[in-house]
């Protein structure tokens, strides 16, 4: 009896792998079980591609200051994804990377950095961007260019004196905008014979805030002299300092230049 009814009953069939993946289905026409997930992700995520906004080739970011770091990524129909989970880095400064996007204290050391930005995609492809020539240095960092005006007054055996002179000045403040040095020169007519005067400067930065020495070179012997100035973040110097000459002659020095480059590649 039992025999009877399994011959006469209608058969079940069920089509089972204990090894097929999770979320997966048999393929209708080969029977062998598909990632189902993983072509939804493919579907997704396939010819995605990675913007990188910010920061611009070429562009310049105060070394210390906050920086944006925005890259985007876009679908194959060109739809801006929520995906954020961006990993940056530098050639320059290799100990340096970020994840996200953000305006951050961005660490970065001076120089002129290529920016990479990559994103791991969660279908498993990575995508990367990067872009080049970005200078990170003070923002008081450049080569500097103006001039020098000197005026000397005093007596010498007798004879009043009361002669100038002016020249070009050229200062570079380094990197971390922590240092200025430079020269200026001019040619002093004193007491019948034209003097080609050379001033040395040596100068401190303290957010600007200059103080230092402008030593005055007289050829046969050099002065130092004591300067203080100001130095402001639109890239605009200026100073002064003073001499007594010996009890004799009094000299005052007074100094402007403005940001020529923030270029420091060329100064040895």
């Amino acid at each position: 009896m039992i025999l009877f009814l399994l011959a006469c009953s209608d058969s079940l069939m069920v089509d089972y792998d204990p090894y097929a993946p999770a979320g997966s289905d048999p393929d209708d026409d080969t029977g062998v079980f598909v990632d189902t997930a993983a072509e939804a992700l493919d579907e997704q995520w396939s010819d995605a591609r990675l913007v990188l906004e910010s920061p611009l080739s070429a562009s310049f970011i105060p070394y210390g200051d906050d920086a944006a770091f925005v890259a985007k990524v876009y679908d194959a129909q060109g739809t801006l994804t929520d995906f954020s989970d961006i990993t940056w880095s530098s050639d320059v400064d290799t100990d340096w990377s970020i994840i996200g996007n953000d305006l951050v204290n961005n660490g970065l050391d001076v120089g002129t950095h290529s920016i990479t930005a990559e994103a791991s995609l969660p279908n498993g492809d990575r995508l990367a961007s990067t872009v080049g020539g970005v200078l990170v240095q003070s923002i008081y960092a450049g080569i500097y260019v103006g001039e020098l005006n000197i005026n000397v007054s005093g007596e010498y055996d007798g004879q009043e004196v009361a002669v100038g002179c002016s020249g070009p000045l050229t200062l570079v403040v380094d990197a971390y905008g922590e240092v200025a040095t430079g020269e200026a020169g001019c040619l002093l007519s004193l007491f019948g014979y034209d003097l080609d005067t050379t001033y040395l400067f040596d100068l401190q930065n303290d957010d600007g805030a200059i103080s230092g020495e402008a030593a005055i070179d007289l050829s046969w012997f050099e002065l130092p002299v004591a300067t203080e100035g100001s130095l402001s973040e639109d890239g605009e110097l200026e100073g002064g300092f003073a001499a007594d000459v010996y009890g004799y002659l009094a000299l005052d020095g007074e100094y402007t230049a403005s940001l020529l480059t923030r270029d420091l590649s060329t100064v040895e």
